[in-house]
């Protein structure tokens, strides 16, 4: 049976292929299976060294790009371990002693290759003693090494002596920094003595009397030394027998360490341990084996266990609900010296409580694992804090959002509210008008909800002005009686010379659609839902036994049902955020405490009086503007302003809002010109500037907006006269909002009849 070939990596240095491949074909007689490389310059010797190991090295002699002299050069900067033979042709005996001198390990010369296969059997055993020299020099210059920084140790001393004589025979030389003494004063006879008078009077007899005892094995001892100029140093000390052959102890050795800084360290600690109590977070120690051994007084506050309940017990138990996070943090601190995570802890009461936790290593003297310092940090207002961030996030990318569409929505409901205005001067029918108003309306609310989406979604304040009390109730009248089920009856009442109030319209119509839409739901088998409006004055005496209430005129709004009613319990809690009767999926229960919220923005307050089965009366005072109360609704029969054939430049996106705008200024008896974009108005503006007598823009457009287009109208005529519109409430809330060169705004959607007095403004002002 033929044995296996032994596996070769061999790296030839040769210039030759084909004596390379001589060479390996000799290797495998001589029974190994080479996995060989060939370079044949410095560069790629220097790179195959560095790629991979090798077992042996095969240099030919002369090469025309790297001698072996060379070559053996490279391969001693990588170490004397690897086996190197020169193999090439015939040359004299004073080249090969010379190639031997310089490093080979062996040559052979091309016609003698089949000594190859013994030759490198031979160098391979040669190289492994080689290695296994080189370790063992390593491991005894290491071992030097160690010794000679145990013995020069500022901060240890290491000793010897002999205990029969009682005799020091060697001590290192940082005894001389630690105990100020010289080390030839321990070598003089007897030394036990001299090493004795070293010790603190109040630790003598205790040190003394544990070197008198009979040596068994190691032992240690903490004391504290004096030196020459009468400081104290802290010593902590280890003894180790040595035993001969025979097993006798003959040789007593040691190790003593400074620890005078970690015991002032100590001490120190000790002092400020009262202060841990007047920290804000919960402090304990626990030993290694889980144990409570310091509880300051803020884990008391925290968890609710005094320091003398929870001494003794193990952590785990006590705060965890689960030991799994315990052990995990345990592990990490043990291996890595420190922990940081949030997790939860369970208090005296029950449930958990969310804290910051950070765990750390204390070590003893001489290094070893002590205990565990955890300090818990309570996340209970942090993470509510987040959590109104993050709403208050929410919020704005709702605001974000709903602007994005705010622009869309208003140019769709601006051609409905501009064409009902038109449509009102050729119809004459009443059931007809009566549809248009009711368009109108809903076109006015479908406005207002845009804007009060977004005065909700970005916070800010809505449009106030004096509002008439009788306006809002016929307009909730009309709502609801077009939306809510005919088997609730609907009755409105406001009395002649009912005071106006100063608020926002839209959000005084969203308290009274809220507790309208509650007293729907209230009454689901039907009843009877009033709304009214009524004055009220509020004297010293009832506004002290109603806190919100302020003496002064109010007038009160009235939405009252013959509903469900409330028990007093449920009466308690209706203005809670997030309180609601209803079932999932039918209210949020924010509902009063949003309108809530609007009153008490407008200085108005609620009183509300409910029992089960006798319905709910909600009164909502809002502050009164007692001028005379004029009807808002003569507006609509008043004459518009009607232009004298002025040219009007109209520029909007939306197609139908520039068909609208112009059928309105045509039919009012202006001219009209019309444009798609800014870039497009701009043009015809230059073309017909001594014609156009004002420009109607949009702000919003692709290609110019309507910033850009003003900019460059004022460049044209610095006189021209603009009126800016928008939809996106970012433009502005209210009309008039500054608009750097335009004389007015309008917010979209914009009537017929604001749009057309705006404009009579423009054109007539300082006439």
């Amino acid at each position: 049976m033929v044995p296996p070939h032994l596996p070769l990596r061999a790296l030839l240095v040769e210039d030759s292929e084909e004596d390379a491949l001589q060479l390996i074909d000799a290797l495998r007689r001589g029974g190994y299976e080479p996995d060989w490389q060939r370079v044949e310059t410095e560069a790629a010797l220097r790179a195959a060294l560095t790629e991979r190991e090798w077992d042996v090295v095969f240099c030919d002699y002369s090469m025309p790009h790297l001698n072996a002299p060379d070559a053996l050069r490279i391969l001693r900067e990588n170490g004397d371990a690897l086996a190197a033979i020169v193999v090439s042709g015939q040359v004299g005996e004073e080249v090969a002693v010379e190639t031997m001198r310089m490093g080979a390990n062996d040559f052979i010369l091309n016609h003698n290759l089949d000594r190859i296969g013994s030759a490198t059997a031979r160098e391979l055993r040669a190289a492994a003693l080689r290695r296994e020299r080189g370790a063992a020099a390593l491991a005894l210059r290491q071992s030097e090494e160690r010794l000679r920084q145990m013995a020069e140790n500022p901060a240890e001393v290491f000793w010897m002596t002999d205990p029969a004589k009682k005799q020091v025979l060697y001590v290192s030389p940082a005894y001389e920094k630690i105990w100020g003494r010289t080390c030839a004063s321990l070598y003089a006879e007897p030394t036990s003595a001299s090493v004795l008078d070293t010790i603190h009077p109040e630790d003598h007899q205790r040190v003394e009397e544990a070197f008198s005892r009979p040596i068994e094995g190691s032992f240690d001892l903490t004391y504290r030394i004096v030196r020459p100029d009468g400081a104290w140093r802290w010593i902590y000390h280890r003894s180790y027998p040595v035993r001969n052959e025979a097993g006798e102890i003959y040789r007593l050795a040691g190790i003593a360490t400074d620890i005078t800084e970690a015991k002032n360290a100590a001490q120190q600690i000790c002092e400020q341990a009262a202060l841990l109590d007047h920290a804000q977070d919960a402090i304990l120690v626990q030993d290694l084996d889980g144990q409570i051994t310091y509880w300051n007084k803020s884990a008391e506050r925290l968890y609710g266990w005094t320091a003398e309940e929870v001494r003794g017990c193990r952590a785990e138990e006590l705060l965890y609900a689960s030991p799994e996070p315990y052990r995990v943090s345990l592990e990490v601190t043990l291996r890595q010296g420190a922990w940081i995570g949030e997790m939860s802890k369970r208090p005296k009461t029950g449930g958990s409580i969310l804290v910051e936790s950070r765990w750390t290593l204390v070590r003893d003297e001489v290094g070893r694992p002590k205990a565990i310092l955890v300090i818990d940090t309570d996340l209970t207002g942090k993470k509510a804090l987040e959590g109104q961030v993050f709403r208050a996030q929410r919020m704005e990318s709702i605001g974000t959002l709903a602007g994005g569409i705010a622009h869309d929505l208003n140019n769709v409901l601006g051609p409905i509210i501009m064409a009902v205005d038109l449509l009102k001067l050729s119809v004459t029918d009443p059931r007809d008008l009566d549809l248009l108003e009711t368009m109108e309306t809903s076109g006015r609310r479908g406005a207002d909800m845009v804007k009060q989406v977004l005065l909700f979604a970005r916070g800010d304040e809505g449009e106030r002005g004096l509002v008439g009390s009788g306006d809002v109730v016929k307009e909730l009248e009309r709502i609801v009686r077009e939306t809510f089920p005919k088997s609730i009856t609907i009755e409105a009442a406001t009395p002649p010379g009912t005071w106006n109030i100063s608020g926002d319209r839209t959000q005084l119509h969203q308290v009274l659609l809220n507790l309208c839409v509650n007293a729907r739901d209230a009454m689901p088998r039907g009843g009877r839902l009033r709304i009214s409006a009524r004055n009220r004055t509020i004297d010293e005496h009832f506004a002290a036994m109603c806190p919100d209430a302020h003496p002064g005129s109010y007038v009160v709004l009235e939405v009252a049902d013959t509903g469900e009613g409330m028990t007093p319990e449920t009466l308690a809690q209706i203005f809670d955020p997030f309180f609601t009767t209803k079932k999932r999926g039918q209210g949020t229960g924010l509902g009063l405490s949003t309108t809530r919220a609007i009153v008490k923005s407008h200085g108005g307050f609620m009183t509300v009086e409910s029992a089960p089965g006798k319905g709910t009366t909600f009164l909502v005072n809002l502050p009164a503007d007692t001028a005379p109360a004029h009807e808002q609704s003569v507006a609509h029969a008043t004459e518009f302003p009607r232009g004298q054939g002025e040219l009007i430049l109209v520029i909007d996106d939306e197609a139908s809002i520039r068909s609208i705008t112009s059928q309105t200024l045509e039919v009012f008896g202006y001219r009209v010109m019309s444009a798609g974009d800014g870039a497009a108005g701009v043009a015809q503006y230059a073309q017909h500037r001594h014609e156009i007598a004002a420009v109607v823009t949009d702000m919003m457009m692709p290609v110019m907006d309507g910033a850009a287009a003003i900019q460059v109208l004022l460049r044209i005529n610095p006189a021209v006269k603009i009126i800016a519109a928008s939809g996106s409430s970012g433009m502005g809330a209210k009309a008039n909002t500054p608009v750097p060169g335009a004389k007015y705004f309008l917010p979209k959607p914009f009537s017929a009849e604001t749009l057309l007095r705006t404009l009579d403004e423009l054109l007539h002002a300082g006439a």
